[in-house]
């Protein structure tokens, strides 16, 4: 999806105050938003003939998040009114919608043929809702009152976010080469059982995937988004939870040889060694920045509905 579109419909968005339509509230978006999020955790596309949906998530910790979305009517289905929904989920299924600036769960388009909008719903804290394990976003072609011909639901994870999560609540366990846990983990042993116990994520098999390299060999070849798939990310751009890779000269060249979790402000948090254990670390320092290969997100997404 182009921003271009959204930077001509600003002029018209501008004028547009709220105004209450048949129970519905269209919104004007202030300019700021037409942009979007500069450095987004992932983005999202749903689309039914009529309607199309952009969203942009940053996931700020477990249970927060902002989000950019656009809607647009495209004009492919006549005399229809393009609605959004969007909810978080948690592990367990429990969902929370979100609510509009009109106060619905819901923001329904009217204009036209190209007509669009755009919102922002900045550091959401969903309700009651300790870890957040996806977005649902839900559009269809036409109101319940226009009748409804097509209803698109598609879904957007952050596993990388979730696992960091995960993984901070064994701080206090120990370090031991090819650790899995419960009492003792390695850097790939920490990477792979706190992202295999995520409701929904069960795409490491152990099977053949154990070694910091073996991770790093499976980021680089699933970058086509899926229900799970990596996403490279330039390391200006690193967000927490982040995988960064580091790599040891050997003699049979590049060698994969230790994984861990961005934790911010050029720290990381992993599992090091028997005497540092599992924690937090700078990595601002030479050693570190030479080493360090690449930087993979994992996200993912999945359509029902």
């Amino acid at each position: 999806m182009q921003w271009k579109r959204a930077r001509r419909s600003i002029t018209t968005l501008a004028l547009a105050f709220a105004t209450a339509v048949a129970g519905a509230v269209m919104v004007a978006s202030p300019p700021a938003y037409a942009d979007g999020l500069a450095n987004p955790s992932g983005t999202l596309t749903v689309e039914c003939p009529g309607a199309s949906a952009f969203v942009q998530v940053d996931w700020l910790g477990p249970n927060r998040v902002t989000i950019r979305w656009r809607l647009e009517d495209t004009g492919t289905a006549t005399n229809i009114s393009p609605v959004i929904r969007i909810q978080a989920v948690d592990g367990d299924g429990t969902v929370a919608p979100m609510t509009f600036p009109s106060g619905d769960t819901f923001f329904v388009l009217r204009g036209g043929n190209g007509h669009s909008e755009v919102g922002l719903k900045a550091d959401w804290n969903p309700g009651n809702m300790a870890d957040l394990n996806h977005l649902k976003v839900k559009v269809q072609n036409g109101t319940t009152d226009q009748g409804t011909s097509c209803t698109e639901s598609r879904n957007i994870f952050n596993w990388s976010r979730i696992a960091y999560n995960i993984a901070l609540s064994r701080e206090a366990k120990g370090y031991r080469l090819g650790g899995l846990g419960p009492d003792f983990y390695d850097c790939s042993g920490l990477t792979l059982t706190s992202y295999n116990a995520i409701p929904l994520f069960n795409d490491f098999n152990l099977g053949t995937v154990r070694t910091a390299e073996e991770i790093y060999d499976w980021a680089r070849t699933h970058t086509s988004p899926a229900k799970v798939y990596a996403k490279r990310v330039p390391r200006a751009d690193a967000k927490v939870g982040d995988l960064f890779f580091y790599e040891r000269t050997a003699a049979n060249g590049r060698d994969i040889t230790h994984v861990g979790f961005y934790a911010g402000n050029n720290t990381q948090y992993d599992a090091l060694s028997p005497e540092a254990g599992i924690d937090t670390h700078d990595i601002s320092s030479s050693y570190w920045t030479s080493r360090l290969v690449e930087v993979y997100r994992i996200l993912g997404v999945s359509t029902d509905g």
